[in-house]
């Protein structure tokens, strides 16, 4: 699997946002013609994939691991794992990234006023099947601010 991306997760526990930058991960943007032809992703604006193996840090530069979101809801110390919480806005949880390192962690409304992408979690899916090289994460997200059209 071609990894070039690094993203910036943010997740929201209520008020507080917590940092995960993604190293080696693909970050593939649709418009709203390919979204139409994929049929399933008809809410999706970007879909992006992240390998089991992926190198994640947190704030401070230190590995953390993946935990499904209610284990990472339960857990004592969340600066040591990450997650991946689909769309929960009005529950006060949720995820969401942007492409690149973000210097620190935001809130998405001041995500949404600083960058020009940022992609809202709205569901993932593990593809644990194959060698262990090719299970990933799929993340289906869609574009939260100053969504660009391409073409007609």
């Amino acid at each position: 699997m071609v990894t070039p991306h690094t993203v910036s997760l943010i997740n929201l526990d209520h008020s507080t946002p917590r940092l995960t930058v993604l190293h080696g991960v693909m970050l593939q943007a649709l418009n709203g013609q390919s979204v139409q032809r994929r049929g399933a992703m008809d809410e999706a604006n970007a879909v992006l994939y992240v390998p089991v193996t992926v190198r994640a840090v947190n704030a401070a530069g230190e590995s953390v691991t993946f935990l499904p979101p209610l284990e990472y809801a339960r857990c004592p110390d969340p600066e040591k794992y990450w997650t991946l919480q689909p769309e929960g806005e009005s529950a006060g949880r949720c995820s969401f990234f942007v492409k690149g390192v973000l210097p620190q962690a935001c809130s998405l409304a001041d995500a949404r006023e600083k960058y020009d992408s940022v992609y809202v979690v709205a569901g993932w899916q593990l593809h644990d099947y194959g060698s262990y090289a090719l299970r990933h994460y799929e993340v289906v997200s869609r574009v939260s601010s100053h969504y660009y059209q391409y073409g007609n």
